[in-house]
C-alpha cells in the first residue's frame, strides 16, 4: 500500500531532501522493538538536538511514526506468543490516556523548546540511571507477573501511567519507560516481560496521539508529515524486527544498548548547549515582572 501511495503521489521525491530521516529511523525502530524506549527516544533528540527542529515538529513525528512501527511490533510479540503484563498494558493505558490530553492541553504549552530538551534529557538520563541500579542488584528475584494483585497495585499503575502519558505529550514517549520502570522496581517483574509489555502501551498512545494532533487538532507540520512519508517503510519493516531480535538477546545486552543512547543523548545536549537560551528567556521574563511591577 505504501509503495502504490508513494508512486501515486510522488512520495519518492521526498527522499532526495529527507533522507537522513529513514536512516536515523533505522535505529529507531530497531530501538522501539528491543528494548522498553519507543522510536521518539531516538527521534526526538535527533530531530532537536541534532537538526534543531521545532520540539513540537519532533514529539508529532515520533507519534505518527510510533502509531505505525509499534503496532507492528504488537503484531510480532502476539503472533509469537511472547509473555506481556496484560495487567500493567490495561491500566497503565487507562492511566495514560486522560495524562496524554492533559499534557497536550495543560503542561506542554508551559514549555518553552528549551525546556522541552533539557526534560527530555533529565527523564531518560534518570531511566537508563535507574535501570542500571536494577542490573547491579545480583540475584535479585523476579517474576513473570506481578504477584498478588491488588487494587492498590491498579492505582499504582494508572497514577503511573498518567505520569506516562504528560511525558509522552511533549517528547513523543515516555509512558513506557514509566511503566517499565514502575512493574520492574516495585514489582519485580522480568526485564524480559516488562520490555514487551511496553510496546502495546506507547503503541496505543501513540495511535491516540496521532489521531487527536492529525485529526482532532488539525495542526501537524507539513514537515513532521513528509518525515512519515518517507519513514513509513524503515518503521513496518524493522520495529517488528527488532521485537524478534529482543525477543532473543540477554536483558544485559538490551540494558547496555540502552546506556549507550543515553549517553550520547547527554553528550549531544550538552554540545548544543540549549540552557543558554533557556537563561535568556528566563531574564527577558524577570525584566518584564520588573517593568510591569513598576
Amino acid at each position: 500500500l505504501w509503495w502504490l501511495t508513494a508512486i501515486r503521489h510522488d512520495w519518492l521525491a521526498l527522499f532526495r531532501t529527507h533522507w537522513h530521516m529513514p536512516l536515523i529511523m533505522v535505529l529507531g525502530a530497531i530501538v522501539a522493538g528491543m528494548t522498553s524506549e519507543g522510536g521518539g527516544a531516538v527521534a526526538f533528540p535527533f530531530m532537536t538536538l541534532g537538526l534543531h527542529i521545532d520540539p513540537i515538529t519532533a514529539r508529532d513525528f515520533s507519534l505518527l511514526m510510533q502509531s505505525v512501527g509499534m503496532m507492528c511490533a504488537l503484531f510480532v510479540i502476539v503472533f509469537m506468543q511472547v509473555q506481556i503484563e496484560q495487567r500493567a498494558v490495561l491500566f497503565g493505558t487507562i492511566g495514560s490516556i486522560p495524562g496524554l490530553v492533559f499534557g497536550f492541553e495543560i503542561f506542554d504549552p508551559l514549555l518553552d523548546a528549551a525546556q522541552k530538551k533539557m526534560l527530555f534529557v533529565s527523564i531518560w538520563t534518570s531511566f537508563a540511571i535507574a535501570l542500571f541500579i536494577l542490573n547491579s542488584q545480583k540475584k535479585r528475584t523476579t517474576y513473570k507477573t506481578i504477584i498478588d494483585f491488588k487494587p492498590w497495585k491498579a492505582m499504582v499503575l494508572i497514577a503511573t501511567g498518567f505520569i506516562g502519558g504528560i511525558f509522552t505529550a511533549f517528547a513523543g514517549s515516555g509512558v513506557d519507560i514509566c511503566i517499565f520502570s514502575i512493574v520492574t522496581l516495585l514489582f519485580r517483574v522480568s526485564e524480559k516481560t516488562a520490555t514487551p509489555t511496553t510496546i502495546p502501551i506507547l503503541g496505543l498512545n501513540s495511535l491516540v496521539g496521532a489521531y487527536y494532533r492529525l485529526i482532532w487538532k488539525g495542526d501537524v507540520s507539513k514537515l513532521a508529515l513528509d518525515y512519515l512519508k518517507v519513514s513509513i517503510p524503515i518503521g513496518v519493516t524493522l520495529a517488528p524486527f527488532g521485537s524478534f531480535l529482543g525477543s532473543h538477546f540477554h536483558r544485559q545486552v538490551l540494558a547496555t544498548f540502552i546506556y549507550v543512547l543515553e549517553t550520547i543523548s547527554v553528550i549531544g545536549f550538552l554540545l548544543t548547549k540549549p540552557w543558554a537560551k533557556f537563561g535568556l528567556i528566563m531574564k527577558k521574563r524577570e525584566k518584564e515582572i520588573c517593568f510591569y511591577g513598576m
